[in-house]
């Protein structure tokens, strides 16, 4: 997959769930931390929204489902973009560090 795939989905991914959570108020930065894992998505809503882990992880699928994206579909994408984000952050570390 290559970055503006994985750019695209994760803006729709962002989009779908700022709509069906729209008191959330995530940064971007929050966001893509919790890209990495489907868990970590729902862990953060669910501590934003104050809902059981539960209710949060089936309104995040909710989300996830109006953009006709399975649960496999989503682990994979956040699986390929925290692959990205975690390769960004090695270069990063690698210039600071030379």
């Amino acid at each position: 997959m290559d970055k503006q795939f994985l750019d695209g989905k994760f803006n729709e991914i962002s989009g779908a769930l700022k709509q069906k959570f729209s008191n959330l108020n995530l940064s971007e930065e929050e966001l893509k931390q919790a890209m990495s894992s489907p868990d970590e998505l729902v862990n953060l809503v669910s501590q934003k929204t104050g809902l059981p882990p539960e209710e949060a992880r089936q309104k995040v699928h909710q989300a996830l489902d109006t953009l006709h994206i399975s649960d496999e579909q989503a682990k994979g994408f956040m699986a390929k973009f925290a692959d990205k984000v975690e390769s960004k952050y090695a270069e990063f570390k690698n210039k600071l560090t030379h």
